[in-house]
C-alpha cells in the first residue's frame, strides 16, 4: 500500500499520518470482538469511516482518488425492512430490521412475559389480566397461583399479538420472523392476525442470543424476500431486451449513468472496468489494465446511478444479462 500511496505523491510522513487510524483500529481488540460478517473501512485525509456489513465481501485494498463503494451496494440499495419477534414465556422482544442491523422497538403495553398477563386492568375497553408491580393480584379461572402454561400460553400470545397489531403492524406488509423454542412458534402463528409471518422461524432459546446472530439467521430466512426486487428488475430488463431501453455495452451504459438516464443498473460482482469518463465532453476511455488517473468505471456508474435515484444491483456473473460485466435498463 505504501508504494501505491507514494505513487500518488505522498511522502513517508504523510503516509504514516494517513494510515495511523487504520493501525489504531487493527489493534483495538474490543472492536474486533463484536463484528458482523463483513467490514468496509474508508480512509482519507480528515476522514475515517467504518461500516459493518451483514454479509461477507471480497478482501481488497483499493487506493484511488475516490472511494470504492460497489461491495456495499447490497446494503446501500436494500431498502426492505422486516420485523423480528423473540418469544419466550418470560419475555417478548420486538425488533425492526434492515440490511444493517436490528433495533429494539419498545411497544407500549407489550406483555412482559406470561406472568404479566394475570392482573385485571382496562385497555381499549376490554378487560385483560395483567400483573402489576404493586397491589394485589387477581387470577381468571385458576384460583391463586401462577398461570398454567398450557391453558394460558394462548392468552399471553394473544395479548402480544393484539398489542403489536394495534400499535405497529395493522398497516404494515413487511415480513415478521418469529424466534423462540420450537413448540411456541405454531401456537403464536395459529392465533396471530398478522398475515405476513415468515414460514420458517429461528428455533431454540433466543433470550440471550446476540443481535448479530439473530440478524444473520433472520436474513438467511428472508433471502428469497430480499431477492424479489432484483428478480423483478431483471424480468423487466428481459421484457425490454429488444428495445433501445436496455444495453449491456459499457460504451453506452457508463455515459448513460452519468447523465441520469439509468433506471436499473446491473454490475458484475468483484469486477473492475478501468478507464476515464469526461462528463463535460462525453468522452469515454476504457483500458485493459489500470493506468495512472484511471477510475473503476463500474464503481463510478454505480455511484452516479444511485445518487440520481436509480437502483443498483450487484450480481454474480452467471446472473448478469448475457453474462456481461454491466447492463442497464434506461429511463429513456
Amino acid at each position: 500500500m505504501n508504494t501505491n500511496l507514494q505513487n500518488q505523491g505522498l511522502n513517508s510522513q504523510a503516509i504514516e499520518g494517513l494510515l495511523k487510524p487504520g493501525f489504531d483500529l487493527y489493534n483495538n481488540e474490543i472492536f474486533w470482538n463484536n463484528q458482523m460478517e463483513g467490514l468496509a473501512f474508508f480512509l482519507a485525509d480528515g476522514l475515517v469511516k467504518t461500516i459493518q456489513l451483514p454479509f461477507a465481501v471480497k478482501e481488497e485494498v483499493f487506493v484511488n482518488h475516490s472511494f470504492f463503494i460497489s461491495p456495499l451496494l447490497p446494503a446501500i440499495s436494500n431498502t426492505e425492512e422486516f420485523y423480528l419477534l423473540v418469544l419466550s414465556k418470560h419475555e417478548a422482544k420486538f425488533y425492526q430490521g434492515n440490511a444493517f442491523g436490528l433495533q429494539r422497538v419498545e411497544v407500549e403495553g407489550l406483555p412482559n412475559g406470561m406472568d404479566d398477563v394475570v392482573h385485571f386492568e382496562e385497555k381499549e375497553d376490554q378487560q385483560l389480566f395483567r400483573q402489576g408491580s404493586k397491589g394485589s393480584t387477581s387470577f381468571h379461572g385458576h384460583g391463586e397461583g401462577q398461570l398454567d402454561d398450557k391453558a394460558n400460553l394462548g392468552i399471553y400470545f394473544h395479548e402480544v399479538d393484539k398489542t403489536l397489531f394495534t400499535e405497529i403492524l395493522h398497516d404494515k406488509h413487511a415480513p415478521l420472523v418469529l424466534a423462540g423454542v420450537e413448540y411456541l412458534i405454531p401456537i403464536y402463528k395459529g392465533l396471530s392476525k398478522y398475515n405476513f409471518i415468515a414460514e420458517d422461524a429461528i428455533t431454540g432459546n433466543q433470550e440471550h442470543g446476540s443481535l448479530n446472530t439473530l440478524l444473520g439467521k433472520a436474513r438467511e430466512i428472508l433471502e428469497p424476500y430480499f431477492k424479489q426486487r432484483t428478480k423483478k428488475a431483471l424480468q423487466n430488463y428481459y421484457n425490454q431486451i429488444a428495445t433501445p431501453l436496455t444495453s449491456s455495452m459499457p460504451e453506452k451504459v457508463i455515459p448513460a449513468s452519468f447523465y441520469a438516464q439509468v433506471s436499473d443498473l446491473f454490475i458484475c460482482k468483484d469486477v473492475h472496468l478501468w478507464g476515464t469518463f469526461n462528463e463535460a465532453e462525453n468522452k469515454l476511455e476504457i483500458h485493459q489494465e489500470k493506468q495512472n488517473g484511471d477510475e473503476c468505471l463500474l464503481n463510478q456508474a454505480a455511484a452516479k446511478t444511485y445518487t440520481n435515484g436509480g437502483a443498483v444491483y450487484l450480481l454474480n456473473k452467471e446472473h448478469m444479462p448475457k453474462e456481461s460485466i454491466v447492463a442497464a435498463f434506461m429511463r429513456y
